[in-house]
C-alpha cells in the first residue's frame, strides 16, 4: 500500500505541475484575447475614420488587410484559450480523483492505526487451511526483482538532482576521508584519540555515512526497494565502522541486529502470498528471537554494566527488543496481524536504527575533533575550539536521539498523533487576565536568543580575528570596532525576540518612562560604567594588553567590557575594575604609545674610587647585555656623595614590560660582577664609635 499511495501522490504532484503551468499559459492567452479586442477596436475606429476620406483608397484597403489579421489571429488565440480551458477542466477532474485516492489512503492508514488491537486475521492454526500459491516462488521472486527495480528506477529519474548531489557528497566526502586519514597518521602525540585512526583507516565508509545523511529526509517518500538499498547501506557502513567503538562482547549482537533487517526487507518486497508472508515473517521473528536472547544472555554481558555506559544501553535496547518481539509472535500466533507487524518491526529497526544513529554521531564527532585539535585550529580559536568541540558532540547527539525517536514514533504509527498532541501543548495559552503566553512562543523566544546570541558572538569572533586585522587601522580600533558591533547584534537580537514574542515596539513609552526613573535610582551606576566602557572604546585611552597602574595594581588589561574590565595582576590574580574607575581616577599606562620600559639601578662605591672610571663600566655593562635597548643609548650619572659611599644610577630601557624587572636582576649582577672583577669596593653603612670613660668614684 505504501508504495501504491507513493505512486498516486507523485500523480498529483505532476498534475499540480501541469495545472500551474496551463494556469499560467491561461494567463497569457486572455492577456493577449484582451490586447488584440484593443487593437481591433483601435484599428475598426481608424478603417471607419479613413473609409470616408476621399483620395487614400490604397490605404483603406492596407488597414481592412490588418483589421483581418487581426480579426483571425483572435480567432486562433480564442481557440487556443479554449483548448486550455479544456485541459484544465480535465486536469481538475483527474486532480478531484487524486484527492479523493489519496483521502482513502488517509482514512486507511487511520483505520489501521485504530484497529491495532483489533485480530485482523485468523489464528495460526487455522491459516494452513487458506494456504494456495497463485503463482510459483521463482515467478513471485522474478516478478517482485522486476517490479521493484522498475520503482527505484521511477524514484531515481524523479530525483535525479538529490541523486546527483549525493553521489557529489560522496565524491568530496571520499577526498575528504582520505585526507582525514593521513592527517591523523601524521600525529605523534596523544591529541587524536587512538580509536580515530582505526575509524580513519576505513575512508570509503566514512564517505558513504557522509552521503548517506543527506538521504534521512527523504526516505518517508521514498519507494520500498529504494528504502532498502538505504537501510542497506546504513547497515554497510555500521558493520564496517561501529564496531571499534563499541565493547567486543556486544559486537555479535551488532552483527545480528544487521541480518534480521535485511532478511525482513527481502520478505516485504517479495510477492508472496499472505499465508508465505505470514509464516515466513514468523520465522524470521522467531529466529530473531532465539539468537537475541542468547547472545544477550546475563552471564555473557554481566561485565557491561560496570565497563561502558553506552554499551549498557545497548544491551539494555537488545533486551527491551527480544520483549517486543516475544510479544509480535505471541499476538500474531493469534491472529493479530497488524499489531505483531508494528511489534516486530520496532523490535528490529528500533536497536538497529538506534546503533547506527549512535555510530553516526561518534563518527562524525570524532571527525570534529580532530580537525578542532589541529594546529592552525587551536591556534585561531584558542580556548573556543575546546567549547566549540564539547557543544558540538552534544549536538550531534542531540540530534541523533531526535532522528531515532522520531523514527521509533513512525514505526509505533503515533507519529501524526503525537506531533498533533505536542503541537496542541505547544500553543495552549496560559496566563492571567489579558496576558496569556504559550509554551512553544516562549521557547521560540528563548531559541531566537540563543540563536542570535551565538550568531552575533561568532560573527564578532571572525570580524575581530580575520577581517578587522587585514586591515590598516591603529592600535585598539579593531578591539572596538568588533565590541561595538556585537553590542548593536545584540540590539537587533534583542528586538527580534520582542518582535518574535508579539510585543508591539510603539507601546515602549511606558516603559522608557520607568526606565528614566531606574537611571536615576538604581541604574545610574551601571550605566555610568557601561558609557565609560563606550568612552574607553572609541576614545582608547587603554588597550587591551595594556600594562596599566591601577590604584597601585599593576598588571595587563585582559579585557573592556561593558560594564568593567578585568586586569590581570603579574601575582596571577584577576582584578575586575569598574570602567568609571578608569575614567574618573588616575591611571597609569606603561604602553600606551611605546612598550618600552625604563629601568633603573643605584650603585654604591667606596670613597676613593675614581667617578669617571665608574660610570664608563656602568655603561659598558648595560651595552654588553643583549635584553638592554641600543636605541636608546644606556647612561650612568654621579648623584652625588652619600654617608658611606658615592652614589650613581644606572638608566636603561627595555624593549618589553613583561621582562623589565627579570632584565633589571640581571644587569644589576652583572654590575655588582663587574664591580668585584675590577677591585672597586661596594661598602656598607660605617658609623665611628667615641668611647669617653666615666668617674663612678665622683657619683
Amino acid at each position: 500500500m505504501r508504495d501504491e499511495e507513493l505512486y498516486w501522490i507523485a500523480l498529483n504532484t505532476q498534475y499540480a505541475s501541469h495545472r500551474k503551468l496551463l494556469t499560467s499559459q491561461a494567463t497569457y492567452l486572455e492577456d493577449r484575447v484582451h490586447f488584440l479586442d484593443i487593437q481591433q477596436l483601435q484599428w475598426d475606429t481608424t478603417w471607419a475614420q479613413a473609409r470616408v476620406t476621399p483620395g487614400i483608397e490604397a490605404v483603406v484597403v492596407r488597414l481592412k488587410e490588418e483589421l483581418g489579421a487581426i480579426r483571425a489571429a483572435r480567432v486562433k488565440v480564442q481557440e487556443q484559450l479554449n483548448l486550455v480551458l479544456t485541459l484544465q477542466s480535465l486536469v481538475s477532474q483527474q486532480d478531484q480523483q487524486i484527492s479523493e485516492v489519496l483521502a482513502k489512503f488517509a482514512s486507511e492508514r487511520q483505520r489501521l492505526r485504530g484497529h491495532l488491537l483489533e485480530r485482523d486475521g485468523p489464528p495460526l492454526w487455522e491459516e494452513r487451511r487458506l494456504r494456495e500459491f497463485d503463482q510459483p516462488m521463482i515467478m513471485s521472486i522474478s516478478q517482485s526483482l522486476d517490479l521493484e527495480s522498475k520503482s527505484v528506477g521511477v524514484f531515481v529519474r524523479a530525483h535525479r538532482l538529490l541523486i546527483f548531489s549525493i553521489l557529489l557528497a560522496y565524491g568530496l566526502a571520499l577526498a575528504t576521508a582520505f585526507k582525514l586519514k593521513s592527517y591523523a597518521a601524521s600525529f605523534s602525540d596523544a591529541r587524536i584519540p587512538p580509536v580515530a585512526l582505526v575509524i580513519f583507516s576505513r575512508p570509503y565508509s566514512v564517505a558513504l555515512l557522509v552521503a548517506l545523511l543527506g538521504m534521512i529526509g527523504h526516505l518517508t517518500w521514498a519507494t520500498t526497494g529504494t528504502t532498502f538499498i538505504v537501510v542497506a547501506l546504513w547497515l554497510f557502513q555500521a558493520i564496517r565502522l561501529l564496531p571499534p567503538l563499541i565493547e567486543p562482547e556486544v559486537r555479535p549482537l551488532l552483527y545480528a541486529m544487521a541480518l534480521f533487517p535485511v532478511l525482513e526487507g527481502a520478505r516485504v518486497l517479495t510477492r508472496f502470498s499472505p499465508v508465505l508472508k505470514r509464516e515466513l515473517f514468523l520465522l524470521n521473528i522467531l529466529a530473531a528471537l532465539v539468537i537475541f536472547a542468547w547472545l544477550a544472555r546475563p552471564s555473557r554481558l554481566h561485565r557491561l554494566h560496570k565497563t561502558s555506559r553506552i554499551s549498557w544501553l545497548l544491551v539494555t535496547g537488545v533486551r527491551i527488543g527480544i520483549a517486543l518481539l516475544a510479544a509480535s509472535l505471541a499476538v500474531n500466533f493469534f491472529g493479530f496481524l497488524s499489531l505483531s507487524q508494528v511489534l516486530g518491526l520496532t523490535a528490529l529497526l528500533g536497536v538497529t536504527s538506534a546503533a547506527i544513529f549512535y555510530g553516526a554521531a561518534r563518527v562524525l564527532g570524532l571527525i570534529l575533533t580532530t580537525v578542532l585539535r589541529a594546529d592552525w585550529v587551536e591556534g585561531v580559536f584558542s580556548m573556543r575550539a575546546a567549547s566549540a568541540e564539547t557543544w558540538g558532540e552534544r549536538i550531534l547527539t542531540f540530534l541523533a536521539a531526535v532522528l531515532w525517536i522520531r523514527g521509533m514514533l513512525h514505526l509505533f504509527t503515533v507519529y501524526d498523533e503525537v506531533r498533533v498532541a505536542v503541537s496542541s501543548a505547544l500553543q495552549y495559552p496560559f496566563g492571567y487576565g489579558n496576558v496569556h503566553v504559550t509554551i512553544g512562543g516562549t521557547l521560540s523566544v528563548l531559541l531566537v536568543l540563543a540563536i542570535g546570541y551565538a550568531l552575533a558572538g561568532a560573527l564578532t569572533f571572525l570580524l575581530k580575528r580575520f577581517l578587522l586585522p587585514r586591515l590598516p587601522l591603529h592600535r585598539g580600533v579593531a578591539y572596538a570596532v568588533s565590541t561595538v558591533t556585537y553590542y548593536l547584534l545584540l540590539l537587533v537580537v534583542a528586538v527580534a525576540a520582542l518582535a518574535d514574542a508579539g510585543v508591539e515596539l510603539n507601546k515602549f513609552t511606558v516603559l522608557t518612562g520607568a526606565l528614566g526613573v531606574g537611571l536615576g535610582f538604581g541604574l545610574q551606576n551601571i550605566v555610568n560604567n557601561f558609557v565609560s566602557g563606550l568612552i574607553l572604546l572609541f576614545e582608547r585611552p587603554i588597550h587591551v594588553g595594556d600594562i596599566v597602574d591601577v590604584g597601585g595594581i599593576v598588571g595587563t588589561v585582559k579585557r573592556i567590557g561593558a560594564r568593567s574590565s578585568t586586569v590581570l595582576s603579574f601575582q596571577g590574580a584577576e582584578v575586575i575594575v569598574p570602567n568609571s574607575s578608569l575614567i574618573s581616577n588616575q591611571v597609569i599606562n606603561w604602553t600606551l604609545s611605546s612598550p618600552w620600559r625604563r629601568v633603573d639601578i643605584l650603585v654604591g662605591v667606596a670613597y676613593g674610587t675614581d667617578p669617571e672610571r665608574v660610570l664608563k663600566l656602568l655603561v659598558g655593562v648595560a651595552k654588553a647585555h643583549p635584553g638592554v635597548l641600543l636605541e636608546r643609548e644606556p647612561e650612568a650619572f654621579f648623584l652625588g656623595f652619600g654617608d658611606s659611599t658615592l652614589r650613581f644610577e644606572l638608566r636603561f630601557w627595555s624593549a618589553r614590560q613583561d621582562t623589565w624587572f627579570q632584565l633589571q636582576s640581571v644587569v644589576t649582577v652583572a654590575v655588582a660582577k663587574a664591580l668585584r672583577d675590577a677591585g672597586i669596593e661596594i661598602p656598607f653603612p660605617q658609623r665611628d664609635l667615641h668611647l669617653r670613660p666615666v668617674n663612678y668614684l665622683s657619683i
